[in-house]
């Protein structure tokens, strides 16, 4: 129970700042895109929503499995040692470029507090999703079958037409205020009472049927049920409303360029939407409870027109290599902060760490060749290692073949009875095992990052002698 806490708190610590760092360049790809067609914007806010929900699930993945590499490999003895890549000119040469993981102590109170409070929001937010759901299903259940005049009958079959698709259900409901398209797998259209009179004209009934087969044509009440789902895990966070608001707007936007561009005139299709909206909208729109694909539901009329307008300038644009150069940026930055993590530890353990904080050095021929040094700050394990850059395989021993050193920080350390599990971060990414021996001796050896941990041309063999470090200073 307590790695499922620290795995729900990681993603929670991570998702907070990843998922603001994607919204914000989301923010400005949408205004560098702002001139280009709505769809362009509506996938540009998709491609954000799927890289915020997966890159602190990356991180956290990632944080998982290097612990459970590192599990194992702290009981292996002896002929069993995993080998310490070498280069091939016997210095370090680790193949594998590690993730920059940052601890984040959490007292076990607090880390169990803030997960149940978490997953308790995810059960409440997972109810409400299915109690909207079932509202929507209810709405299509009450709408009914109404004699549908000859020329609106005319105007829906001219609609279905243009967009290609086979003949759709128009009910009568009591329950919506402008057309709505309801249903996945056999979609229908709910109109209001007013559209089956003449309150409504011809070019207005025509748009907006237009612009519902959009949404039938788009799938969009499948894919809304489908961003709904995915962004349960953000629930939390105060940028999912900002991700969805813009995904919600930006599909309108589409099915108004994918209606208009099937009608005779953009203009003709604008002033009907004004037209639609005075007549309909005329009172105070009640809370929309349902997924219903609605006419007004985003209440971004204008913006809507002027889209619409200026959709002969937007076609002269380079979409597509904007939207190449979009895309790019998005995943550079989803990859470059998957690779930058918190990792979340608990303090049960702290008192026992402090038995590694020091300095510890391990001497060849009377010179000292590696120094590590131990620090803790608020029970968390850090430091860094002073070592040469170059070590040779004699019988069975790895001594110094150079004089440069280099110095590296400990970017992870892991305590678990008397071993502590070391990683050393650089260019390249070092992982020792040290052993406590006694008050100031340890045992300390050093193992490789090679996942399939076979012998290679530039591997030394497995390391059997320990090096036997000792404590010179403790730096508290």
């Amino acid at each position: 129970m307590d790695a499922i806490n620290r795995i729900v708190v990681g993603y929670l610590l991570n998702s907070f700042w990843q998922v603001t760092l994607i919204a914000g360049l989301a923010l400005l790809c949408s205004f560098y895109l702002r001139r280009l067609p709505g769809r362009y914007r509506h996938s540009l806010w998709v491609l954000c929503l799927g890289a915020c929900v997966l890159v602190p699930a990356a991180s956290v993945v990632k944080q998982v499995r290097s612990d459970a590499r590192a599990e194992p490999s702290a009981m292996v003895t002896g002929e069993e040692q995993p080998q310490v890549a070498l280069s091939r000119q016997g210095g370090w040469s680790f193949l594998r470029l590690s993730s920059r993981s940052r601890p984040v102590l959490f007292a076990p109170v607090l880390m169990n507090a803030l997960a149940f409070a978490y997953l308790a929001l995810l059960f409440v937010r997972c109810g409400r999703l299915l109690w909207t759901y079932r509202r929507t299903s209810e709405i299509r259940n009450l709408a009914y079958e109404r004699m549908v005049p000859l020329r609106r009958k005319e105007a829906a079959e001219k609609c279905e037409e243009l967009f290609g698709i086979r003949s759709i259900p128009l009910l009568c409901s009591e329950h919506v205020e402008s057309p709505s398209t309801v249903g996945w797998r056999d979609p229908v259209l709910l109109v209001p009472r007013s559209f089956f009179t003449e309150q409504v004209g011809e070019e207005e009934l025509i748009s907006a049927l237009s612009h519902e087969m959009a949404h039938i044509r788009r799938h969009d009440f499948l894919l809304n049920l489908v961003y709904e789902v995915l962004s349960l895990p953000l629930c939390i966070h105060p940028a999912t409303a900002l991700i969805k608001s813009q995904i919600a707007q930006t599909r309108e936007l589409a099915c108004d360029e994918m209606a208009a561009g099937l009608l005779p005139s953009e203009k003709q299709y604008a002033r009907s939407l004004l037209q639609i909206a005075q007549n309909v909208l005329a009172g105070a729109p009640s809370a929309k409870s349902n997924y219903a694909m609605g006419l007004f539901d985003t209440r971004v009329l204008e913006e809507r027109i002027m889209n619409i307008l200026r959709m002969p300038e937007s076609r002269r644009h380079g979409s597509r290599i904007r939207m190449m150069v979009v895309c790019s940026a998005i995943t550079a930055v989803s990859i470059l902060s998957s690779a930058f993590s918190l990792h979340v530890s608990s303090d049960a353990s702290s008192g026992d760490t402090q038995r590694f904080v020091g300095t510890w050095v391990t001497k060849y021929k009377g010179q000292t060749f590696i120094t590590l040094k131990i620090k803790s700050v608020n029970g968390v394990l850090g430091g860094s290692c002073i070592h040469v850059d170059q070590l040779t395989m004699v019988n069975d021993d790895l001594i110094p073949s150079s004089d440069k050193f280099v110095e590296q920080e400990i970017l992870q350390a892991k305590a678990s009875g008397n071993k502590l599990e070391l990683r050393i971060g650089g260019h390249d990414s070092i992982h020792f095992e040290l052993t406590l021996k006694g008050t100031n001796d340890a045992e300390v050896l050093a193992v490789g990052d090679s996942p399939d941990r076979e012998q290679s041309a530039d591997q030394a063999p497995p390391q059997k002698k320990p090096w036997q470090f000792q404590r010179v200073a403790d730096l508290q």
